[in-house]
């Protein structure tokens, strides 16, 4: 009998894919609310903005293995939605066109981008911690956190002008994934100081973030980016609190293996819905949060719905079609491998003094 997985950690992904069209629903209308909604939608921005961590930390924990096949079958699902959408209801031309084509290449979708970089290098990340004795691999994760996260907190500096969504600190929480994976693997933790932890690196940002929006006199996240060291901490605190618990349901399972694809899908669904659903007549409300709660709920349904449905019908086209393109690669693969190992020794023989 296959062994189920862990719906409780899979459950995580369905709360963040919420999180993320919650987060981007309210967005455009901040600085359109009133005031008395600063308060409550700086507790939702500390809430919401641990997402592309808790993703990451997610593949860090299970560990990505280099599966080209199913890369291709990601690449050519996020192209059917992009291309769809541009003769829908985009204006084509050739740019628009080649970037439909190619969404990776020209990050149209910035977390995907990060995924496949990340998957490309996983051979070599997933060596670090096999590598590196324990002490060795928790001081350089430590020192990276403390460069990417502690520094952009404190004092507002990033080294990479990112705010934490890119490869660099992707590729940070993905090792922080591996670290608890084999070190605390099989620790278990106490349900409740995670969920102190939790709420009080949730409460210092959103308390932080709402004394800035008060003295500037607009919404401030400052303190809720990507790469702040609360969206660390949260993060890690809440898979934690997760993993302690443990049930299986298939529905659960079922909708999450692809469950990435819908940060295409949930962007476009919110962009054609808000021609007609006008959630800015609601920013001064004080209901405004519970509307927007409402309506990311509707948009999840229906990207779950749209996206099993193309699956239902593409997933056999998707499946020859990456077959066939691993034929290819598996051809010309060895001989770039080849070339360039002979570029390699032509050029190092060259500029070698004897």
């Amino acid at each position: 009998m296959t062994k189920q997985r862990n719906s409780s950690l899979e459950v995580i992904r369905l709360i963040c894919i919420f999180y993320v069209v919650y987060w981007h629903s309210i967005n455009p209308y901040l600085d359109q609310m009133a005031s008395f909604n600063i308060a409550p939608v700086n507790l939702i921005n500390s809430l919401c903005n641990n997402t592309n961590t808790l993703f990451m930390l997610l593949s860090g924990y299970f560990g990505i293995r280099l599966n080209l096949e199913k890369l291709i079958k990601l690449d050519l699902a996020i192209i059917f939605y992009d291309v769809l959408y541009l003769i829908l209801f985009g204006t084509i031309g050739a740019k628009s066109l080649v970037i439909s084509l190619m969404p990776i290449t020209f990050k149209s979708h910035w977390f995907l981008t990060c995924y496949f970089v990340i998957a490309f290098l996983s051979g070599f990340l997933n060596r670090i911690p096999e590598k590196l004795e324990r002490t060795t691999f928790r001081n350089l994760l430590l020192a990276l956190i403390a460069i990417f996260y502690v520094l952009p907190t404190c004092v507002f500096y990033e080294i990479i002008e990112d705010s934490g969504k890119g490869v660099v600190c992707m590729s940070i929480v993905y090792l922080v994934g591996r670290y608890i994976r084999k070190y605390y693997g099989d620790v278990s933790f106490k349900k409740s100081h995670l969920a102190i932890i939790f709420a009080v690196s949730i409460l210092i940002p959103t308390v932080l973030n709402f004394g800035l929006s008060m003295v500037k006199g607009c919404f401030m996240g400052m303190y809720s980016r990507d790469n702040s060291i609360f969206m660390l901490v949260s993060s890690v605190v809440f898979f934690l609190f997760f993993r302690e618990m443990q049930f299986t349901n298939r529905l659960i399972n079922h909708l999450t293996p692809n469950i990435v694809i819908l940060y295409c899908i949930e962007g476009y669904v919110r962009e054609i819905t808000g021609r007609y659903i006008h959630l800015g007549d609601y920013a001064t409300s004080p209901l405004f949060i519970l509307i927007v709660f409402g309506y990311a709920m509707a948009v999840i349904v229906f990207c779950l719905l749209l996206n099993e449905l193309r699956t239902l019908l593409l997933d056999r086209v998707d499946s020859f079609i990456a077959s066939k393109v691993m034929c290819v690669f598996n051809r010309v693969a060895p001989v770039c491998v080849n070339i360039g190992k002979k570029t390699e020794e032509k050029l190092s023989a060259f500029l070698i003094s004897k």
